[in-house]
């Protein structure tokens, strides 16, 4: 479905002129890039504005985003099931914020996952080449944002902002879960 409305999209722009035809294919794969980031982030949005949570929304989007560039993981075979579930995990990890107490034991899955990120991550897909430089350069700044957001999960948990710690917490939990499916089942040898 996601895929051939980038299709459509990329040939219309292609009959008004506004690129060439040979661009077609590349076109295509940028615009369903682009659909993937922005159509879950107005349905998160649209959740956020009509739960009067937006503080949450920003942060959510912000650090899932920047954990999920750096540290990889697994990627949907289907752009419109992705779509679909980015939608639906990114409505459930703030919902979740606002039911989940942090905690002692919450604490310690944090601290688990944190670990399993730093030490597996990178995940990448085979279908991607990625140099040994860049793939110790995603490692280094995955460690920066971790160390980052776990600070402020401390300050944030410290002060009374549970809602808002959770909401940290839950994201690196669901990264790290990601991270974990790429190494079970027939996804194995999709990610090294």
């Amino acid at each position: 479905m996601l895929e051939r409305l980038s299709k459509r999209i990329a040939l219309w722009l292609i009959n008004s002129g506004l690129l060439k035809e040979t661009d077609c294919e590349l076109c295509t794969y940028a615009i369903n890039y682009l659909l993937l980031i922005i159509l879950p982030t107005i349905v998160f949005t649209i959740y956020c504005v009509i739960t009067h949570n937006i503080w949450i929304g920003l942060i959510e989007i912000f650090s899932f985003l920047l954990i999920r560039k750096y540290s990889g993981g697994f990627h949907c075979q289907s752009s419109s099931v992705c779509l679909i579930l980015s939608s639906v995990l990114l409505i459930a990890v703030a919902w979740l914020s606002s039911v989940i107490q942090p905690s002692l034991p919450m604490l310690v899955i944090l601290i688990i996952c944190d670990f399993e990120l730093i030490l597996k991550g990178p995940v990448i897909s085979i279908r991607h080449s990625v140099s040994e430089a860049e793939k110790d350069y995603y490692h280094r700044c995955l460690c920066i944002i971790l160390f980052i957001l776990n600070s402020l999960f401390l300050f944030l948990w410290f002060h009374g902002m549970n809602h808002l710690a959770n909401c940290l917490a839950i994201v690196i939990i669901i990264c790290s879960i990601s991270h974990i499916v790429c190494s079970i089942g027939k996804n194995k040898g999709l990610y090294y």
